[in-house]
């Protein structure tokens, strides 16, 4: 500070050196003189309170720095994360004088703001309240605190942390209320996202994991199992159309086995990679179809068994959604094809069984009829 001090009177010499010179060599009036004397008092005046305005943040920051090293020998001593009871109810005249300090520096308000209330009210009016675990949880007199990002937070703390229960709401539109453990979401709770999903289960570390709800805006409910914020396990899906798929998640796509319900009334039940159809599944559509083998992309592909339901079949093999390769088709009055197909149609060498009984070798092109192999009918017998 003496050096700040030496420096701004070596600046005031300097100005009085170079007001003398101007005034020597220039002819000014009484009234001049007055002006420039009360510019060189405000300066004076400026001087000063920067210099106690410097002398105000050291002190600020001397007390800063005790106060961080208090904190940090509290706890040393601290309980573990894993507290057998971490959601102890610590009533107001528990709280330690560190704590008292701590949560003191914090903004006090009256009441949240409308506009965030009004916000969360209009989202949750179609749904129940959330209720906490023990009833006298459920009535709320904590004292509201406006954080230093600007959160409001009107909960239970422990150790100068939010830890117990209590409500959050952020300034972009989230809201937060459930359990709490050292500033993390721990337990049950109910968050509502910035884009208007709501989800209400079990967090941990911050993370959605255990069993939950998802309520998504666009009309999507995901009812089942979360892992690190993703669903993972056996959960129920449906869509707002009356769409439903239940079965087995991971890293939030559809793994495993698991039956689709769609809203015409198809289904399909079996096996799902990264969120789509593929291995081992049957598939029945909503006019009597059925298709059961193998998929790949949401399309048949490998062997497989389609029927109709006018009693026609197809043993055979697909490639990208369509006939191709080696099958068999069936009609209802007993004529049999076995032979190579290509786009869903004969293509190839192939052996056509009549209705007669008579077997015949023949040669296709894109479903037609090339010619009939000589002297290569056979009667089947019957």
């Amino acid at each position: 500070m003496g050096q700040c001090c030496l420096g701004y009177q070596e600046q005031e010499k300097k100005c009085q050196i170079i007001l003398q010179t101007q005034i020597q060599n220039t002819i000014i009036s009484e009234g001049d003189l007055n002006y420039i004397n009360q510019i060189k008092l405000i300066q004076a005046c400026v001087r000063g309170y920067l210099v106690r305005k410097r002398y105000q943040e050291l002190i600020q920051k001397l007390k800063q720095k005790k106060i961080l090293m208090k904190e940090q020998k509290y706890y040393s001593n601290d309980l573990s994360f894993n507290d057998s009871a971490p959601f102890q109810d610590t009533k107001p005249s528990q709280i330690t004088k560190l704590e008292y300090l701590y949560i003191e520096k914090f903004q006090k308000l009256d009441k949240v703001p409308d506009y965030l209330v009004n916000r969360v009210n209009k989202i949750l009016q179609q749904y129940s309240s959330f209720n906490y675990d023990k009833e006298e949880e459920n009535q709320f007199n904590f004292q509201i605190h406006q954080l230093d990002d600007g959160c409001i937070y009107q909960g239970q703390w422990k150790n100068g942390m939010k830890h117990g229960f209590g409500k959050q709401y952020w300034l972009n539109g989230q809201y937060y209320e459930g359990y709490w453990a050292y500033n993390m979401f721990q337990g049950r709770g109910r968050l509502i996202k910035v884009d208007g999903d709501i989800y209400e289960g079990e967090f941990k570390n911050n993370k959605t994991s255990g069993k939950g709800t998802l309520y998504s805006v666009d009309g999507l409910k995901y009812d089942g199992q979360w892992e690190d914020n993703a669903k993972n396990g056996y959960g129920i899906e449906t869509w707002c159309d009356g769409s439903i798929y239940e079965g087995y998640y991971k890293n939030g796509l559809k793994n495993g086995q698991g039956t689709f319900k769609w809203a015409d009334g198809s289904i399909y039940t079996g096996e799902f990679v990264n969120g789509n159809i593929e291995g081992e599944g049957e598939f029945k559509w909503e006019d009597g179809r059925i298709y059961i083998g193998q998929w790949k992309n949401n399309q048949m592909d490998g062997q497989g068994i389609f029927k109709w339901p006018d009693n026609r079949k197809y043993l055979g093999s697909y490639q990208n959604g369509v006939k191709e390769g080696f099958g068999q088709f069936e009609w209802p009055d007993g004529r049999i094809y076995k032979g190579m197909w290509s786009n869903n149609k004969q293509h190839g060498f192939g052996t056509y069984l009549g209705s007669n009984g008579i077997e015949k070798e023949g040669e296709w092109a894109e479903g037609k009829l090339v010619r009939w192999q000589k002297n290569k009918n056979r009667i089947q017998d019957s």
